[in-house]
């Protein structure tokens, strides 16, 4: 009998809040302050080309938020805002709650705190991997046979059993 897909949440920690909220202020105030200070005659395009850099920034860090993780089957969604991120669990080899997961790692692309830790990561415990991070304190790390993930829902225990009962083949 198959499973009915669960769903959890991906609350923000302290610092994502912080820095999307500073992030957001910079990425707005840049903009604000050159059109109302630029001599759009002298320097037009050189102003709109800031602004307009800094609008994409956040846009698209908007479009890459991590809203939160369904577990359908043999699948974990990564539900973003426009889409999903599909990670296959087929030949899961483990899930383990890890609140400490994210710590020392070092992001090598993607987002490093405007509204998620997500990308491509390094640390020395985990080598390398791909985080859908809200909550610093929230992490599971699965070692798939694609790599290691780590992602923060609402319920790590909970979801490290959801996650084992789906992928279980008895």
């Amino acid at each position: 009998m198959d499973m009915p897909d669960i769903d959890f949440a991906a609350p923000w920690g302290t610092m994502l809040k912080v820095m999307s909220a500073i992030g957001t202020l910079v990425l707005v105030g840049i903009p604000a302050f050159m059109l109302a200070t630029i001599d759009f005659e002298a320097d037009m395009i050189q102003g709109i080309g800031a602004v307009m850099m800094c609008l994409v920034i956040l846009i698209l860090t908007l479009l890459f938020t991590v809203r939160g993780f369904t577990v359908s089957g043999s699948t974990l969604l990564v539900r973003r805002l426009l889409w999903n991120t599909r990670l296959d669990l087929t030949g899961l080899r483990s899930v383990t709650v890890d609140r400490n997961a994210m710590k020392g790692s070092i992001r090598t692309i993607g987002n490093g705190g405007l509204f998620s830790f997500s990308g491509t990561f390094r640390s020395r415990s985990l080598g390398k991997f791909r985080a859908f991070v809200t909550e610093m304190s929230s992490c599971v790390v699965l070692d798939l046979k694609s790599g290691r993930v780590v992602v923060s829902p609402d319920n790590p225990e909970y979801f490290v059993s959801v996650v084992r009962r789906s992928t279980d083949d008895g």
